[in-house]
C-alpha cells in the first residue's frame, strides 16, 4: 500500500494570532493480509478523498443498488449484501452508520461479522486498490473492486475490504458460495437446497421464507463460469431473491419473483423482462417497481426462474434477529449450544463405532395436533474448521425417543435407527436437517465421522412452544465432571503461568501443585493427585526426558485427565470411589486402548490393591502409562506388523521412565 496522506489540523496559539499547521496521520492497517496479485503497478491504493472531490460512507440510504460487482469472482458475498441491505437493522449490525469522511474522520472503519456464535470487530483503513486511467488529460481513479453506482458512496467498497480481511485477503474471496456470508452477516441458519419441486411449491416456499424474514440467494450451475446463456441468466453465478408477487393478468394469475444480479448490470431478457409486453397484460392496480430500468433487478415467472436456477441457499434467521426485520410471519424460536467433541470423553464417532453413544446429545421436544407435524432446523457447524491441516466430516442424526427425555447409551441405540440424518460432508463446516416430524420427543446426536476432537455449534430453530435442550451424561454415577464446568484455554494458561518457572515449564512438584489448584476449583470432587502420582503423569508427556512439560504439553496432559475422569466416572456405578477388575475392561475400551487377559492382569498387578480395586490417581496414571506406551509402539510401527525394533536408550526410556 502507498502511504496515507496525513490530515491537516489547523490551530491558533493563545499568544499570538499565527496559524499553526499539524500534521496527523490517517491510520494504516498494518495487519491486512498480504495478497501478491495485488502487487502490481497498475494497482494504486487510494482512499476516498483521492478518488473523489466530496465521499460519502452512505449516499440516500443503503440499497441493494449500491452493489455491483467488480474485478473479483465474489458474487457470492455481494449477492448476500444485496439481501442484506433489504433489513436495514440488520445492515446496520455489520457496519454502524455513523461512520463518514466529516468531522472526526482519522481513515479507520469498523465492521462487525458473525464467527462461531459471537460477534467479533474487524476494523480497516480507508485505502482501496484502484486502477488509475486518464480522461480529458486529466488523472482518474477507478475502484479495482466492488463499487457503488453513485461515484461519492464508498459502504459497499469498504465492507467489502473488511471482509476480505476476515477472511484472508482479497484472493481468499474469489469464487464461494452466499451461504456462508449470509451467516457471516447475520448469524442465521443456511439451508441449501434445489429447485427440484413443482413450481407452484416452490413459489409458495420462497414466498413464506421471505415472509419469515429469510434471506434468500439463488445460483445457476450449467454453462462456463460467468458467461450469459441465451436468456441474460450467467452460469455458475450467485443471485439474490429480494420478493414475490402475485399478479392478475389477463390471461390469469402469474406468479414472480424479483431476481438481482449483484453486476448491477445483465439481466434476464426473457417473459417479463423489464419493458417486456406481459406488463400489458397485468390488471393489478399497483405494478411492481422499477420495470423499466438497466439495474441488475428483473422480475421472472417461477416457471422459468425454476428453468434457469438451480439451487437455492436460505438463511434462516434467529428471533432477534427477526424482531428488527419487521417480519410478520411466524418467526422461529432459536436456541445455541456450544459443545466439544474429546476423545475418550465426548467423541465417539460415526453410528457404526461401538462409541457412539459417548456423542453429546441434545433433546429435541414437539409439540401440537397429531396431524400436523411440526416443522424445525437443526444446524451442526465446526469451529474454526479453516485453520484446521486436515477436513473433518461433520454429521446429524435425529432419533425418536420416548417421553423420558433419557441419555442414550450404548444399549439403546443399538436398537434404534435414526429417522433423519445429515452427512457426513467434505469441506463443509455445517451440515443442516431442514424437515418437520409429528409432535413428541427426539434426540440430536452430532458426530464426526472419526473419534477426532474438535468444537461446534448446535442450532435449533422450532416453531413457537417446540423446545430443545442438552442432555447430560450421568450413567447412574455421581455428577462430579460436565463439560461445562471444565476452565477455559485462557484460564489454564493462567493458571500454567501461575506455577512455571521463568522458562514456561512446569516440573513434577509445580504440576502437583497446578493440577490441585484446577481440580479443587473446577471439579472439586475430585481427589487430588498425589507426589508420586504427579512424576507418573508428567513422565507419561515428556517425550524428551527433560523432568519437566511446556505449556502444549501440559494441555494435552490435561485433556487427557479430563477424558479419563468422565471415563473413571462411567465405571464405577456405587458408591465406591474404586473401579472393580470388571469395570477395568469397558473403561479401557472406552479409552480406545486393545484389552485383552494379559493386559488386565499387568494392570491388577501394577496398579491395583489386593482385591484387584483401582482408585481414582491409579487409573488415570495407569490409563496414561498404557496409552503413552501404545502411541509410542505404534509410531514404532507403521505398517503394523507388531514387532518393533529399540536402541539401548530407547529401551531404558521406555521401561524407567515413560
Amino acid at each position: 500500500m502507498e502511504p496515507p496522506p496525513s490530515k491537516r489540523i489547523k490551530s491558533t496559539h493563545p499568544d499570538n494570532d499565527a496559524t499553526i499547521v499539524c500534521q496527523q496521520p490517517l491510520f494504516v492497517d498494518s495487519t491486512f493480509p498480504e495478497d501478491e496479485a495485488l502487487h502490481k503497478e497498475e494497482v494504486k491504493w487510494k482512499r476516498p478523498r483521492e478518488i473523489c472531490e466530496c465521499p460519502r460512507f452512505i449516499v440516500d440510504g443503503a440499497t441493494r443498488m449500491d452493489v455491483c460487482q467488480g474485478n473479483l469472482s465474489n458474487c457470492w458475498f455481494l449477492s448476500a449484501v444485496a439481501c442484506l441491505s433489504l433489513y436495514p437493522h440488520l445492515l446496520e449490525q455489520v457496519m454502524p452508520m455513523e461512520q463518514d469522511f466529516g468531522d472526526g474522520y482519522n481513515g479507520k472503519f469498523r465492521f462487525q461479522f458473525w464467527q462461531y456464535g459471537r460477534w467479533v470487530e474487524v476494523v480497516v483503513d480507508d485505502q482501496l486498490p484502484t486502477v488509475q486511467t486518464l480522461q480529458n488529460g486529466k488523472t482518474h481513479y477507478n475502484l479495482l473492486f466492488v463499487h457503488s453506482k453513485d461515484k461519492d458512496e464508498f459502504w459497499s467498497s469498504l465492507l467489502e475490504k473488511a471482509y476480505a480481511k476476515l477472511k484472508g485477503g482479497y484472493s481468499a474471496l474469489q469464487m464461494g458460495f452466499a451461504g456462508e456470508a449470509l451467516e457471516d452477516m447475520t448469524g442465521g441458519v443456511v439451508q441449501s437446497s434445489d429447485t427440484n419441486c413443482p413450481a407452484s411449491e416452490l413459489w409458495r416456499h420462497l414466498d413464506n421464507m421471505l415472509q419469515r424474514g429469510a434471506l434468500i440467494c439463488c445460483g445457476n450451475t450449467e454453462g462456463e463460469v460467468e458467461t450469459s446463456n441465451l436468456m441474460g441468466i450467467l452460469g455458475h453465478h450467485m443471485y439474490s431473491v429480494t420478493e414475490t408477487k402475485l399478479v392478475r393478468t389477463l390471461n390469469g394469475p402469474v406468479s414472480l419473483l424479483r431476481v438481482r444480479n449483484p453486476w448491477g448490470h445483465t439481466e434476464w431478457t426473457g417473459p417479463w423482462r423489464d419493458g417486456g409486453p406481459e406488463w400489458h397484460t397485468v390488471i393489478d392496480s399497483e405494478l411492481p417497481e422499477n420495470v423499466v430500468l438497466e439495474d441488475g433487478e428483473f422480475w421472472i415467472a417461477v416457471e422459468d426462474f425454476k428453468t434457469n436456477f438451480h439451487f437455492l441457499e436460505i438463511c434462516h434467521l434467529g428471533t432477534q434477529s427477526l424482531l428488527e426485520t419487521g417480519s410478520a410471519a411466524k418467526p422461529w424460536e432459536y436456541v445455541m449450544y456450544e459443545g466439544r467433541w474429546v476423545k475418550g470423553l465426548s467423541s465417539g464417532g460415526s453410528p457404526t463405532s461401538d462409541c457412539y453413544w459417548m456423542n453429546p446429545q441434545f433433546s429435541l421436544s414437539l409439540s401440537g395436533n397429531e396431524n400436523t407435524p411440526c416443522s424445525f432446523i437443526v444446524s451442526i457447524m465446526q469451529k474454526h474448521q479453516r485453520l484446521r491441516k486436515t477436513t473433518q466430516r461433520v454429521a446429524c442424526h435425529i432419533f425418536k425417543e420416548g417421553d423420558t427425555h433419557a441419555y442414550l447409551f450404548q444399549d439403546k441405540l443399538c436398537s434404534l435407527q435414526p429417522i433423519l440424518s445429515a452427512g457426513p460432508c467434505v469441506n463443509h463446516r455445517e451440515v443442516v436437517i431442514c424437515s418437520s416430524l409429528p409432535p413428541g420427543n427426539y434426540i440430536i446426536i452430532p458426530s464426526l465421522e472419526e473419534c477426532n476432537e474438535g468444537e461446534f455449534l448446535v442450532r435449533v430453530l422450532t416453531e413457537k412452544g417446540n423446545s430443545s435442550r442438552a442432555l447430560e451424561n450421568n450413567m447412574e454415577c455421581k455428577e462430579i465432571l460436565k463439560l461445562s464446568m471444565c476452565p477455559t484455554e485462557a484460564e489454564i494458561l493462567s493458571r500454567f503461568l501461575m506455577f512455571a518457572n521463568q522458562d514456561c515449564r512446569i516440573n513434577s512438584e509445580q504440576l502437583h501443585s497446578l493440577l490441585a489448584s484446577l481440580l479443587s476449583e473446577f471439579i472439586p470432587l475430585v481427589p487430588s493427585f498425589p507426589p508420586e502420582s504427579c512424576r507418573c503423569l508428567l513422565a507419561s508427556q515428556d517425550i524428551s526426558a527433560v523432568g519437566s512439560l511446556d505449556r502444549e504439553q501440559f494441555f494435552t496432559l490435561w485433556k487427557k485427565i479430563i477424558a479419563g475422569t468422565q471415563i473413571f466416572c462411567n465405571a464405577h456405578k456405587d458408591n465406591d470411589d474404586r473401579i472393580s477388575i470388571h469395570q477395568l475392561v469397558p473403561a479401557l475400551k472406552a479409552a480406545g486402548l486393545p484389552v485383552d487377559d494379559f493386559l488386565v492382569r499387568l494392570v491388577q498387578l501394577g496398579y491395583g490393591d489386593p482385591a484387584g480395586f483401582l482408585t481414582y490417581h491409579h487409573f488415570i496414571c495407569c490409563l496414561l502409562k498404557f496409552q503413552s506406551l501404545t502411541d509410542k509402539f505404534q509410531a514404532a510401527d507403521p505398517t503394523g506388523s507388531g514387532t518393533v525394533t529399540l536402541s539401548y536408550r530407547q529401551w531404558l526410556l521406555l521401561g524407567v521412565y515413560s
